[in-house]
């Protein structure tokens, strides 16, 4: 399939439609998604989409000959022709939770970036998440974009070896987040910041719920049907595989009683002091493996009864600097057997906290943020990733690695794996869970990981292969935002 201007459903880039090899910027692709997310965001004011404001950027800043003459030659033919078309955000509203919409003139190139090829072309909406603020940036020699949540994050993305992004992949991630619930519009947000009206950010969408429900049930099936048919070898057997996605396919597919879902009950989260969110959620709503099957990734168990009797950090007392969030602390999801002796987290304020299981942690969350992600998660090893210069991030940095050097240098973490590195389109967050369980599916389902009888082999010593050449991109997370 390839891009239409006269097909929506090809403006978006995606793996089945990709970005087009043209000279310069994409810029009727990227002239439709923009015009999109503003109908988007209008189509909650009530009022008829054809009372929409269609006054392009070209038509509100550009008001005479000595301008047209000015900008005509100061700006690419390309990003000229996008901002012929790209309309203005209506009054009173932001383009995107990120972004007030198209910077003016006059602030274009403020910034002070020494090349006047590279401005902020979107500005960044007031939220509180940089202290200099700056926006999604475009450098148009190259014609790609990446997101500023300060202006110092320059340090990492002009350090000659970050990649930038053609503009419509931006466009096309922001879409995904208002496509899956993430970021919705609503005409009074009333979980959200006015700064970014109307717009407002979800701690998770019912989208990732259910993906990380998936990923789970997913990973807990492939498991059960390779004990049940032992005679399948997945490992580089296109034909196994297949039968075993059959095999899944029947089982998802299969009723179940009521009975036979949740990871632990509501009268032990209840007990645990573990209130309403995405975390409560999917310990009860995953469906529950049979009885024989205990780990989920190697040396990582499934949780019990008695880990939330007390729960880990139940007691925690929050320092006083902490005294106006609102807190949900770190659970654990998936841990080992023992617990350690040394702390297993490495930042403040849990860093000196002993006698808690590795394993797979969501993060720390606070709720009256202007940026939560309530299934983020850690993996939290004991030992370091890195150190051998394999083991990659999200966006393809080493582990380890000064990003703001000119020379990649990678250095052994011990809670990096899947983490994103530096975030092209938005502020930094953890990996979501639904993520780091389809790609543990992925490594069940393809026999990377082998199971027994109670479930994935080989203690958590495995996780070592991350950094290493021969498997470090079986480990490596992929995000779309």
């Amino acid at each position: 399939m390839s891009f239409s201007i006269d097909n929506e459903l090809t403006w978006r880039a995606t793996a089945e439609v990709p970005c087009r090899e043209v000279d310069g910027m994409d810029w009727e692709r990227c002239a439709a998604l923009h015009n999109l997310i503003v109908g988007l965001g209008w189509a909650v004011t009530g009022k008829p989409e054809t009372e929409m404001p269609r006054v392009t950027w070209w038509q509100r800043h550009i008001t005479d000959q000595a301008l047209e003459d000015k900008w005509s030659t100061r700006l690419s033919p390309s990003l000229k022709l996008f901002l012929q078309a790209a309309f203005e955000t209506p009054p009173g509203q932001n383009f995107f939770y990120y972004s007030t919409g198209l910077a003016w003139p006059d602030r274009l190139f403020i910034q002070g970036h020494d090349e006047e090829e590279i401005m902020c072309l979107y500005q960044m909406t007031n939220l509180s998440l940089g202290s200099h603020r700056d926006g999604l940036n475009f450098d148009q020699e190259i014609s790609r974009a990446i997101f500023h949540c300060d202006i110092l994050d320059s340090h990492i993305t002009m350090n000659g070896r970050t990649e930038w992004d053609p503009l419509e992949v931006v466009l096309s991630a922001w879409l995904d987040m208002i496509d899956t619930g993430k970021v919705v519009a609503r005409p009074q947000p009333g979980n959200g910041p006015c700064e970014a009206e109307p717009w407002e950010m979800l701690p998770f969408s019912q989208h990732d719920l259910q993906r990380a429900l998936n990923g789970f049930d997913n990973l807990v099936f492939r498991m059960e049907c390779l004990i049940e048919n032992p005679s399948l070898q997945t490992k580089d057997n296109p034909e196994d595989q297949e039968k075993l996605l059959a095999l899944v396919k029947a089982k998802f597919e299969a009723s179940r009683s009521r009975d036979q879902f949740g990871l632990i009950s509501n009268e032990v989260l209840d007990a645990a002091g573990l209130g309403e969110g995405f975390v409560r959620d999917f310990l009860t709503m995953v469906r529950r493996p049979k009885k024989n099957i205990k780990y989920v990734a190697p040396g990582l168990r499934l949780p019990t009864a008695d880990d939330f009797s007390p729960r880990p950090l139940q007691d925690f007392d929050m320092p006083g600097c902490f005294q106006y969030h609102n807190p949900v602390l770190p659970v654990p999801l998936f841990i080992t057997d023992i617990n350690s002796t040394t702390p297993v987290f490495e930042h403040y304020p849990f860093e000196d906290i002993p006698n808690l299981p590795h394993g797979l942690w969501t993060g720390y969350v606070d709720k009256e943020s202007d940026h939560v992600f309530e299934d983020s998660c850690s993996l939290c090893l004991p030992f370091e990733v890195g150190v051998n210069g394999f083991a990659r991030h999200a966006d393809d940095s080493l582990i380890g690695d000064n990003q703001e050097g000119r020379v990649a240098r990678p250095n052994g973490r011990r809670n990096d794996l899947y983490q994103l590195g530096y975030n092209h389109y938005g502020p930094a967050h953890g990996p979501q869970l639904g993520d780091i369980l389809d790609l543990w599916q992925n490594l069940v389902g393809a026999g990377e990981w082998e199971v027994g009888e109670e479930g994935v082999l080989g203690g958590i010593e495995k996780f070592k292969e991350a950094d290493t050449e021969e498997h470090y991109e079986e480990y490596q997370l992929f995000v779309k935002w």
